[in-house]
């Protein structure tokens, strides 16, 4: 019980940052669009915000959705970051209910 109760406080923290650079990194998408829709400039800063969210939430599915980025003017439109961001944080509150209700049953 002690481990789910000091996990929730760290996965709080996770869910926020990885919220936080998923929302500024879309809406730079959104506002430099034109600039970074050339693949070589454009999918650089897409690869780094791209690896930093996968080393905060270790998620291969995300990571793997977010590769749309990479996608000339498709993945310019679309905000991915913040969509996988929140279903991890939906799928990784799921599981930590889940536990706690089969810890106390």
């Amino acid at each position: 019980m002690q481990v789910l109760q000091v996990e929730k406080p760290f996965f709080i923290s996770r869910a926020l940052v990885a919220l936080g650079i998923s929302v500024i990194a879309d809406a730079l998408d959104f506002i430099e669009g034109p600039i970074l829709s050339i693949p070589p400039i454009g999918d650089i800063p897409n690869a780094m915000i791209t690896g930093l969210l996968f080393a905060i939430t270790r998620n291969k599915r995300s990571a793997a959705i977010n590769l749309i980025k990479l996608i000339p003017f498709i993945g310019d439109f679309i905000p991915t970051y913040t969509i996988t961001t929140l279903m991890w944080i939906y799928n990784e509150w799921s599981k930590k209910n889940e536990t706690l209700r089969y810890v106390r049953n």
